[in-house]
């Protein structure tokens, strides 16, 4: 089920951005696809689970419900910018994207 997820996601998405979202290289997702990867699945298979696994959306506790795009360009904000922050909803948004179960899988 996971890789029909998977390959959906590439065909809508195109590889680049879909190991983007995955916070993997294209290569990575070219080789899962074709059933070719060579080490263990189980490390990419929770994180398609977790970021593509409801509906397309991620449950965010600060954004509410966000795309895998958003989720993954404002983790590496939040990784940029860190404890720098002067903004209170920036520095929640840091502490959580840090700490983030999706992301850090």
């Amino acid at each position: 089920m996971w890789i029909a997820i998977l390959k959906k996601q590439v065909d809508d998405k195109g590889p680049k951005q879909v190991a983007k979202e995955l916070a993997v290289s294209r290569s990575t997702v070219d080789l899962v696809c074709q059933g070719k990867y060579q080490a263990s699945t189980k490390k990419i298979e929770a994180k398609i689970k977790a970021i593509y696994g409801h509906n397309g959306k991620i449950p965010c506790p600060v954004l509410e419900e966000i795309t895998p795009a958003r989720c993954v360009e404002t983790w590496q904000r939040a990784k940029k910018i860190g404890m720098m922050a002067g903004n209170p909803e920036t520095l929640k948004l840091y502490k959580t994207c840090i700490n983030c179960p999706v992301r850090n899988s």
